[in-house]
């Protein structure tokens, strides 16, 4: 069990062994002026389906990039079952083969279809041509969109996008994806639909997501909610709070 801010415990799930665990991360910016991350400590079991909200600031996303090896902390460690991501020879691999990301923005290729988009994190791998569009494919098709394989991203809708977004994030069938506010940017049918789809994912493919949202109604989809506050985990619903009743906001 660790405290990563007073009063309140983050520790391990039961029967589940640890897939991400942070230890005193600190991350600053401007020359140590800025501090996002004020000395994090947090664990995440193998399939959990974790929420990390809070208000726009509080440090979630930077938390998001620490733990997917997009970013590096400027203090403390950061693991992936049990091997410190800092002992990694090749953190890009690591990620391609590992990790999925979904953003607010789909951040898709304009020029290609919604079939070479989702192609793109397989160039990574050992496959073949054939075998990248097999799987492509298949991966658009589990997301319902087998009729736009062919489409480039501005003849399709923001939450067809956002659907090929997370076809790519599942491209070389990663253990751990992670979801930086993918409702932002859709309305709210299209935002119930997508978090349906992630849940879905999750439970079909056993992997482990963790998603950050500034919407409390968005995280209330996790399994487990982490609040953060001031680049601080303060609340963790795997746990029951020490801290005074009221004196979390």
């Amino acid at each position: 069990m660790t405290a990563n801010s007073p009063g309140v415990i983050t520790s391990l799930l039961p029967s589940e062994p640890a897939l991400i665990e942070a230890r005193a991360v600190r991350r600053t910016f401007a020359d140590g002026r800025v501090e996002a991350l004020r000395g994090v400590d947090l664990v995440i079991a193998a399939h959990e389906c974790v929420a990390i909200e809070g208000p726009s600031g509080c440090g979630k996303s930077t938390l998001l990039h620490v733990i997917g090896a997009l970013d590096a902390p400027s203090a403390g460690d950061v693991s992936f079952r049990g091997r410190s991501l800092s002992t990694l020879d090749n953190l890009p691999a690591f990620r391609a083969r590992t990790v999925g990301f979904i953003f607010q923005t789909s951040h898709l290729l304009p020029t290609l279809s919604a079939l070479e988009n989702v192609q793109i994190p397989m160039f990574e791998m050992p496959w073949s041509a054939r075998e990248r569009t097999r799987r492509a494919l298949a991966l658009l098709d589990s997301v319902g969109l087998s009729d736009r394989l062919h489409h480039r991203p501005g003849q399709l809708s923001g939450g067809e996008r956002q659907r090929v977004a997370i076809a790519r994030s599942l491209a070389n069938g990663p253990e751990l994806l992670l979801a930086d506010e993918p409702t932002g940017s859709l309305d709210s049918d299209n935002a119930a639909k997508m978090l349906a789809l992630l849940r879905a994912i999750h439970a079909d493919r056993r992997l482990t997501l963790v998603m950050v949202t500034h919407d409390a109604a968005v995280a209330s989809n996790a399994d487990r909610r982490l609040h953060m506050r001031d680049g601080a985990i303060v609340a963790d619903s795997a746990r029951p709070p020490l801290l005074e009743p009221g004196t979390i906001a």
